[in-house]
């Protein structure tokens, strides 16, 4: 009897241990995707220079342009 509990917990393990062992599906990101997620990024940024220059025509807007040229750059146009 305990030889059948012990055999029958070696199973268990084993299919514990191959059931959290393999890995979970990934998916993958298309490169139309990514082009699509860089031009909304740079279509907001573009979007909201004019608005900055429209209301203040400051300098910080070009500051601000240029952050978020890096931002969509780093974030979405480099992958």
């Amino acid at each position: 009897m305990k030889r059948t509990f012990v055999c029958l917990f070696a199973l268990i393990a084993c299919v514990l241990a191959l059931a959290l062992s393999t890995p979970t599906a990934i998916r993958t990101v298309k490169a139309s995707d990514l082009q699509e997620k860089c031009d909304d990024c740079n279509i907001r940024n573009n979007r909201q220079f004019e608005h900055c220059i429209a209301v203040t025509n400051d300098q910080r807007c070009y500051d601000q342009y240029n952050e978020g040229v890096v931002h969509c750059y780093r974030n979405f146009c480099e992958q």
